[in-house]
């Protein structure tokens, strides 16, 4: 039998570790494949990859080397920085006659560099070191770098790969952060679902949803970092940091390299690295997505551009939520006091109803008119008529729960929702209020004279179960009392 060809055999190697780096569309996998196949292929023990990243060269994968993450720049001041800018092969057999570019390895003593290449655009650079002076034959760097050219091809497919990959990622959190908002009752709602959201795409990083109202300091309306964020080292970001830069520049600032900053305020505890995406939402800023991590160098590419897909979908989300709120809120608040208006309290009573059926619960109601108002607006006027009812509505709010409900139900009339207070508490709950409105004297041009109201109450489940019932009840009740001398009650 003939004897295969050293030629043909190396062919066979090159095809065999082509169809392996190949093979995958990861570019971690592709990497790990081209160091395996320079050392097992080539017997080259220590190599690293170059790739570029905002238009200088990062160490993204490497073996037998002490020095991963190197950052250098594209130019003639090191080897990989000169092939990269001139996208031509370089091979020097001995580094000690060298004195053109700097060379990284301090234990190489020859080096071959090969420009990564894909249609003339410089994907990278593969340096190939050794501890032997002039190693590689002309056989050994045309093979070299046909693999790098096929090398150069796996990367640009796993970076396509990850391109859609991105844009997939991109449309489904701007799809959930959608339908989020969506969802949300109120701002606070939303910004804990957006925490949320952003989290499971950022796993492992500490996340603070910042705004800043115009009106107002900066403050944080959410948080998932561990420890609690204190607000004053964002107030500092703010003045000289990272929040300063993105707002000034608006758009979004990343810090990767925070230890190497000196007298840099970060916004997380022990973060190597932090990222700042400005929500702007109609050419106001609103606030920022403020990502942080504890490794240098963590926000890739891709998270700098899911960052911002994100911040920009969350700007108009939030001030939709905002809107909405604020129009919801309008809706259901009496303009002159403040209270809820009568549409919003039987809205709370419906739900308070449900709720106590389904707790097997009871709660109260109160209603009551304010006596002599008409001789009130006649007498002194109708803006002292107003001012009475505001301080009528301050006085009567202060004494009640936080849970209890309050709503200006018709002119000087109100009414109240006590969930979970029996008769026994509603009649107490009466006393205190009747105490607190004799508080308010009313300047009549006669004397003054304590202002006083005619009231009337109703229990759930014992006056009845349903909204209708009760309010019948509660009026008609109320109309009674009317009727009845000064201090009467129903």
């Amino acid at each position: 039998m003939s004897q295969v060809h050293p030629s043909v055999r190396e062919v066979a190697v090159l095809q065999q570790a082509t169809q392996m780096i190949l093979s995958s569309l990861d570019a971690d996998t592709v990497l790990h494949h081209m160091l395996l196949v320079v050392r097992n292929y080539f017997g080259a023990s220590r190599s690293a990859i170059y790739l570029v990243e905002n238009e200088e060269l990062y160490c993204r994968a490497q073996s037998g080397d002490d020095h991963p993450g190197r950052r250098l720049p594209i130019g003639k001041e090191s080897l990989p920085g000169w092939v990269a800018f001139t996208r031509a092969p370089r091979y020097v057999p001995d580094v000690s006659k060298e004195t053109r570019h700097r060379i990284e390895d301090p234990a190489a003593r020859s080096v071959l560099a090969l420009p990564l290449l894909v249609r003339q655009h410089v994907l990278g650079v593969l340096e190939i070191s050794s501890e032997q002076v002039d190693p590689f034959g002309p056989d050994a760097i045309g093979l070299l770098s046909v693999f790098a050219g096929q090398a150069s091809i796996a990367l640009e497919n796993a970076r396509l790969y990850s391109g859609n990959l991105r844009r997939i990622r991109q449309i489904e959190i701007i799809n959930l952060i959608a339908r989020s908002a969506a969802a949300a009752q109120d701002t606070r709602q939303f910004f804990s679902l957006l925490l949320d959201l952003i989290s499971d795409t950022f796993e492992g990083t500490m996340i603070a949803i910042v705004l800043t109202p115009a009106d107002a300091h900066l403050s944080i309306a959410a948080s998932s970092a561990s420890p609690e964020v204190r607000i004053e080292h964002f107030v500092a970001s703010r003045q000289t940091g990272l929040l300063a830069e993105a707002f000034s520049q608006r758009s979004l600032a990343v810090a990767n390299d925070l230890a190497a900053r000196t007298n840099w305020p970060a916004c997380f505890p022990d973060s190597g690295s932090e990222l700042c995406a400005p929500l702007i939402s109609l050419g106001e800023v609103m606030g920022a997505l403020v990502l942080g991590h504890q490794k240098a160098n963590f926000f890739s590419h891709d998270d700098r551009t899911i960052a911002q897909a994100a911040a920009d979908v969350c700007a108009t989300a939030a001030r939709n939520v905002q809107l909405s709120e604020e129009l919801r809120r309008v809706a259901s608040l009496d303009s002159l006091t403040g209270l809820y208006n009568q549409r919003y309290f039987h809205i709370a009573l419906a739900q308070e109803i449900s709720r106590a059926r389904r707790h097997k619960k009871e709660f109260g109601l109160i209603m009551l008119d304010l006596r002599s108002f008409r001789e009130i607006n006649a007498s002194l006027g109708v803006d002292a008529g107003d001012v009475l009812l505001r301080r009528v509505a301050t006085r009567l709010q202060s004494m009640l729960r936080n849970n209890d409900v309050m709503g200006r139900y018709l002119g000087d009339r109100f009414a109240l929702l006590l969930p979970e207070v029996n008769a026994a508490g509603v009649t107490v709950v009466v006393g205190k209020l009747e105490q607190a409105l004799h508080g308010i004297e009313v300047p009549f041009p006669q004397a003054p004279r304590p202002l006083s109201a005619t009231w009337a109450t109703a229990q759930f489940p014992a006056d009845s179960e349903s909204e209708l019932g009760l309010m019948k009840l509660l009026l008609g009740r109320l109309e009674t009392t009317r009727k009845q001398p000064s201090g009467a009650k129903a």
